[in-house]
């Protein structure tokens, strides 16, 4: 897939993103009801998955070129759940920062989420949600922009697209920076499998300790303020940065060892010194889809000022 084709199936994935939401609003506003968490959340992960493989499938690409889902050994398959884990103070500590400036989307709908059915959170939360998103950006987005030869910069570009696709500064932030760390699995392994077990195992403990402590959710924004009138959330912070570097610094020798298990190390860790074909992968339509989803989340964050 071409690098300019890509960019274009993203303008479309965010256009039918708005185009979702205008619609639901005008759903909300002409019955007086909203759709589930459930139809709502399943309709989102469509608007981003049908202009990927349409894309696709239009011009004649092979989706299981684009969409590696090669298998992986057992062993990679453990490390990559250790890994996972020892992500979640690296999250913690971007989120934490975020919560400075916005607030926690999930917070947000922990009401709505654990609400309904705990399996039924586990098959949208945990399965298909990430299924979807690793099959678009780990998949299409990754492998077009990597034809270019800019492995490094294709990982940072696929990663911001994911972050932005939440549409709102919160999620933005760790959805990026978690993008990252699952390219790298990507690049480790030569499988978008790898990706997708560890956003499920991320995603479905999420849902599990959403359910286990739907009451400090539910808490954790008065929480927040408190510790900013008190001074401790800087501290608090801190040692949430200390933890982030030591256990991220773990993760990345996972990696490798998960690269090695899978017998591309020597290409894992020469990735920095790839070749590049001259390719710049930022097109007119990319920087238009990344303004109108940045003014988007602006206007969505002035409007919660005054609600």
């Amino acid at each position: 897939m071409d690098y300019k084709r890509a960019n274009r199936a993203y303008l479309y994935m965010i256009l039918s993103t708005l185009a979702l939401v205008l619609l639901l609003t005008a759903w909300v506003f002409t019955t007086g009801g909203a759709l589930s968490i459930t139809a709502s959340n399943i309709l989102s992960e469509l608007m981003i998955l049908v202009p990927a493989i349409a894309t696709i499938l239009y011009h004649g690409d092979r989706l299981g070129v684009l969409i590696p889902f090669k298998r992986i050994k057992i062993s990679s398959v453990l490390l990559t759940m250790l890994y996972v884990v020892l992500l979640f103070p690296l999250v913690t500590f971007i989120n934490s920062v975020s919560m400075l400036f916005v607030d926690n989307t999930i917070v947000g709908l922990s009401d709505e989420i654990t609400g309904m059915p705990m399996w039924e959170m586990f098959l949208l939360i945990g399965f298909f949600g990430p299924l979807v998103e690793e099959i678009v950006f780990r998949g299409f987005f990754l492998q077009s922009y990597q034809r270019t030869g800019r492995i490094i910069g294709s990982m940072i570009l696929s990663s911001i697209l994911f972050g932005l696709t939440h549409m709102n500064f919160n999620q933005f932030a760790y959805g990026a920076a978690m993008g990252l760390m699952l390219s790298l699995l990507v690049e480790a392994t030569g499988s978008v499998l790898t990706s997708f077990i560890a956003h499920a195992t991320f995603n479905s403990i999420e849902v599990v300790l959403m359910y286990a402590t739907s009451d400090v959710l539910d808490n954790a924004e008065s929480m927040l303020t408190e510790m900013e009138a008190t001074g401790q959330i800087l501290l608090t912070i801190g040692i949430y940065f200390i933890a982030a570097v030591i256990f991220t610094a773990i993760a990345f020798c996972v990696v490798i060892k998960i690269s090695d298990i899978e017998k591309r190390k020597e290409f894992f860790v020469s990735i920095p010194k790839c070749r590049k074909h001259g390719y710049k992968l930022i097109t007119v339509p990319l920087v238009l889809a990344i303004v109108i989803a940045a003014a988007y989340m602006i206007g969505l964050e002035i409007l919660n000022t005054f609600i």
